[in-house]
């Protein structure tokens, strides 16, 4: 791997280059620019596969520089470093998103270990050797996927807090690519939308679900669905349906709400909701604490736990805001009698940290990456040897809430 960060102020870029030399194996390199002119060498030069980016710099600011590296068809990953305001993160992360640069996230001042190591481990899985990856597939593209059924449904743990137990698992889509390798959602989740496809996706999932039984032991399966999803026509009667030929199902999954952009059918939402909860399955509430329509799920959906976001998580040990908001989403969750999950826990320090604030579970990296059903053992006969070391969960903890 090749990693550019790109920093103006010296003390930053040495403190910086010396906590991802403490990441980086012999063979990986990380090359340094002071400037955008510098940068945009570097960039030509090596084509690295990681660029953190400043976006104040002397000569052209950071802004300027994506603009051009986007020009010259960049491929790698991208994540910003700025101290800048949300609103300008935010809009410059839209600009990248538009001219197809590839932006991981986020990165605060100053850096932390975890977060960094968060992104290099992202990085590697993306396939930077192939520029049309910044391209998003067409919709043809997907609905031909789609019928020659290279979709895959892979699975990532979910463990409890207290005692590191294996719980649940979270269910995430894979497309395996002919050229492009294994594509996440993002890549294909919104062509499938348009192509009115959500629906079978979600059953499909659930069709995994029953046939994986033995490998899940039986542990329930989180199935993310959409607003849209949940009171599209007789989706809720095929769910019921299949729940009477399979009468554990409920027991053996529950679904996990992605927020919508505007909250919107109230009405139908809540009868969709209501009628899944009274043939028995359970509904969180994804990505909580993310998005500005949170509370209003949370009061009007008949929910059984919360997942906090991991972009609150990942940045809680850098960013007070982030840190309060996470011990926000897992009170809030206490108060109103449900269980609370961490999503993006990436390191021991997170995992401690969410664990004394009182949340109830975790998922993330450093529990577990997303996998095939039958890697599932293998996973879990490394992870037993972990979650009984003492400083994983010791007899007490310091609850900070």
């Amino acid at each position: 791997m090749k990693i550019l960060l790109v920093e103006d102020h010296p003390f930053q870029r040495d403190m910086v280059a010396g906590q991802l030399m403490q990441l980086l194996s012999g063979d990986e390199m990380l090359l340094t620019a002071g400037s955008g002119a510098e940068a945009l060498e570097h960039v030509l030069a090596h084509k690295p596969d990681l660029v953190f980016c400043d976006l104040h710099l002397p000569d052209i600011d950071g802004i300027k520089l994506l603009s051009n590296m986007a020009e010259r068809g960049f491929s790698g990953c991208i994540v910003i470093t700025s101290a800048a305001s949300q609103k300008v993160l935010d809009t410059v992360k839209s600009m990248c998103e538009n001219l197809h640069l590839n932006v991981l996230g986020i990165l605060p001042k100053p850096a932390t270990i975890p977060l960094l190591k968060y992104y290099i481990n992202l990085t590697n899985e993306h396939d930077t050797n192939f520029p049309q990856d910044l391209i998003p597939l067409s919709e043809d593209e997907v609905l031909e996927a789609w019928k020659a059924k290279l979709f895959e449904t892979w699975f990532q743990p979910i463990v409890r807090l207290s005692d590191g137990e294996w719980i649940a698992c979270e269910a995430l889509q894979r497309l395996h690519h002919p050229t492009r390798g294994t594509l996440i959602p993002r890549h294909f989740l919104g062509q499938l939308s348009a192509l009115s496809l959500e629906s079978e996706l979600t059953l499909s999932v659930i069709d995994k679900i029953i046939a994986n039984q033995v490998d899940l032991k039986g542990r329930p399966v989180g199935v993310n669905i959409s607003m849209n999803n949940l009171i599209e026509l007789n989706f809720i009667d095929q769910i019921i349906e299949i729940g009477k030929a399979h009468p554990t199902l409920c027991e053996a999954m529950y679904f996990e709400l992605m927020e919508p952009d505007h909250f919107v059918h109230i009405g139908q939402v809540q009868e969709a909701a209501s009628r899944l909860l009274l043939n028995g399955f359970r509904i969180a509430i994804d990505d909580f604490g993310a998005g500005h329509t949170s509370l209003q799920e949370v009061e009007f959906l008949p929910l059984d736990s919360l997942k906090v976001g991991l972009s609150l998580v990942l940045p809680m040990l850098s960013s007070r805001t982030a840190s309060a908001l996470v011990e926000a989403s897992i009170l809030i969750a206490r108060r109103i009698g449900v269980a609370s999950v961490a999503e993006g826990v990436e390191c021991i320090e997170t995992w401690h940290g969410v664990r004394d604030m009182g949340c109830d579970y975790a998922q993330g990296f450093f529990i577990a990456k997303p996998m095939p059903v039958e890697d599932l053992e293998n996973w879990y006969t490394l992870w037993l040897s972990l979650k009984n070391h003492r400083s994983l969960c010791p007899p007490s903890v310091l609850n900070t809430i």
